[in-house]
């Protein structure tokens, strides 16, 4: 069986087991054969038996899986014309056919452990396929069967085909290429013949050997140690930025990842948690980051800004996060409070990747948690991406006015907008330009308080963090604490807090009530006592838009039992009947406990 230890977006670590015997994944089979012995450092190992079966085997010799036979036909030959099966099942492992339709892997998707996807080698050469295929693939078998690709894994393709969900490649390729007299990289493959002098430092090319034997050695510590970079990277949960890194090497890794994230936004946004680690945009790749982009569309799809600011004004972002902590932010508050119009403005944040940050949303993922080059060069592509987010924006979130504090003098386009920073924002002429402003603008006819608008963005931020059904979680609640620290009350009964770190509403019981009742984010088990964490095997329902490290409500029979932080996607909880659903913070506590 296979069960899911860690996640970060599609890529994720786990263990294959048996009876007696354990595999980690990811990882990478081994070929063994007399004429290609496996490596000492070899963890799982792929060989021929004596009746001439393929094994997946532990290094130390113990049999976990028979591989079936593949039909050996080539993709475009289509199997009904050969009488070729498109699924090949032995005991838990099945080999199928690149053509294999989704319903058809999710009918016998409970009997596998493994799926070997056949033409592996055939589908790598073609980008789109590739893709679209391993997508429709990985849907097909779920969350609790491994996926294994043969043939195709390099040092430098690694750490994609892992993100991509793949869970097991092998050392064919690396064989080959070897044969060939390649020499293998995590940045990419040259001849031998061709390297003229550089060296290497590793084992394989120190030590003693023929050419061969070092090249191979070489080849084989390049690859698994790859393997544990990516593994690294996934339990640090940054794999996406790896991911981008490593596929500068090739032009076809570029073309597979912006495949995937121009075809299957849906797709990676499942698997990617709602909050994770601080992660660095470097390269462009990072403006469709699917937290990056769900960020964005959550802004115009669940965010309202507060009812009382009808005035926005657009700022530039900062190197340190939140930016309100910055010294040019804290400059541009005080100019703000001195021109006694505070209460009307509403400070919106300009960015790349993620496109606008609302103030009260700098503390959400990842308005906290991204790093990116300042240049103070704007490109055309990430213009276009703030203009179209701007325009929709302030559709659908009215403003009387509408200032430009960035100092960028063609970055907004088709909004009207009035400029207050000529050359730095932060220099005493656009500081003093932005005052004065902002001080015809009459804060005291408005008749709010700063109490009353401190509720709104309480309400804008638990919209944003829990959607559209949440609208009357926080009406007429009060807050307290000091900016980050602050607790929302209903009367004297506290509902909430928000997390300084995830900038998240979290809800107490008292408040989980209301989530329950709407159904909200809401978890419903089946009828058993929950005494610990919650685990899958207990989940019957979720909304469909619970993600790992979402807050959640959990109930049985329609009632609260407990809120907690999920591990899993909603969907993948309610397929999986192994790992951790929920991290439970409060419980109910049932009569005589």
């Amino acid at each position: 069986m296979f069960e899911v230890k860690k996640r970060a977006g599609c890529g994720r670590t786990g263990v294959l087991s048996g009876e007696g015997w354990e595999i980690p994944v990811p990882n990478v089979l081994d070929i063994h054969s007399e004429r290609f012995p496996h490596d000492p450092f070899s963890e799982i190992i792929l060989k021929k038996a004596d009746d001439d079966r393929n094994i997946i085997a532990r290094a130390d010799g113990q049999v976990a899986y028979e591989i079936p036979a593949y039909s050996g036909m080539p993709m475009k030959i289509p199997s009904e014309t050969c009488d070729v099966p498109l699924l090949n099942f032995k005991d838990n492992v099945c080999v199928i056919r690149p053509e294999v339709k989704v319903d058809e892997l999710k009918a016998i998707r409970s009997q596998m452990d493994l799926c070997v996807l056949e033409n592996s080698i055939e589908l790598f050469q073609n980008s789109r396929v590739f893709i679209d295929t391993l997508v429709r693939v990985r849907e097909g078998i779920g969350f609790q069967a491994a996926l294994y690709l043969p043939g195709v894994a390099l040092p430098n393709n690694l750490a994609l085909l892992f993100y991509l969900g793949v869970d097991m490649v092998d050392s064919a390729r690396v064989l080959l290429l070897t044969r060939q007299g390649y020499f293998l990289t995590c940045d990419g493959s040259w001849l031998v013949s061709e390297l003229k002098g550089e060296s290497c430092s590793c084992v394989g090319c120190v030590n003693e050997g023929d050419d061969y034997e070092k090249l191979l050695r070489h080849n084989m510590l390049a690859v698994h140690s790859e393997l544990e970079r990516v593994r690294a990277r996934i339990s640090r949960e940054n794999l996406r930025e790896f991911v981008e890194y490593r596929a500068k090497t090739s032009p076809g890794l570029v073309e597979m990842l912006r495949h995937l994230d121009k075809s299957f936004y849906v797709f990676q946004e499942e698997r990617f948690p709602g909050v994770a680690k601080s992660f660095r945009a470097t390269t462009r790749l990072s403006l469709e980051r699917p937290d990056v982009a769900r960020f964005r569309e959550r802004v115009l799809s669940r965010y309202k800004k507060p009812e009382i600011p009808n005035v926005l004004l657009l700022l530039p972002c900062s190197a340190r996060k939140p930016y309100s902590e910055s010294k040019s932010h804290k400059l541009f508050k005080k100019a703000i409070k001195d021109s006694g119009a505070g209460l009307l403005v509403h400070e919106v944040i300009v960015t790349s990747p993620l496109g606008l940050v609302p103030r009260e949303l700098e503390l959400f993922y990842p308005a906290q948690h991204y790093d990116i080059p300042v240049t103070g060069h704007w490109y055309e592509d990430e213009k276009k991406l703030i203009n179209d987010l701007l325009i929709k924006y302030v559709n659908k979130n009215n403003y009387k006015l509408i200032i430009n504090h960035l100092g960028e003098d063609d970055l907004i386009e088709y909004v009207d907008t009035v400029t207050t920073a000529y050359g730095r924002p932060t220099s005493e002429e656009s500081l003093d330009n932005l005052k004065r402003k902002l001080s015809v603008l009459k804060t005291g006819k408005s008749g709010k308080t700063w109490k009353e608008r401190s509720v709104e963005e309480a309400i804008s931020m638990a919209r944003f963090q829990f959607g559209e059904k949440a609208e009357g979680w926080l009406d007429g609640c009060t807050i307290k604490g000091r900016y980050p620290q602050l607790r929302i009350f209903k009367g004297k009964t506290q509902v909430a807090s928000l997390s300084p770190k995830t900038g998240q509403p979290i809800p107490t019981l008292q408040g989980a009530e209301f989530l329950v009742e709407k159904d909200v984010y809401r978890i419903n088990i089946y009828d058993f006592e929950l005494t610990t964490n919650l685990f899958a095997v207990g989940v019957e329902t979720a909304s469909q838009e619970i993600r790992a490290k979402d807050e959640v409500v959990v109930a049985r029979n329609g009632e609260l039992v407990a809120t907690g932080t999920a591990q899993m996607s909603a969907r993948e909880m309610v397929e999986s009947d192994r790992g951790e659903a929920v991290r439970v913070r409060h419980r109910v506590k049932m009569p005589n406990s």
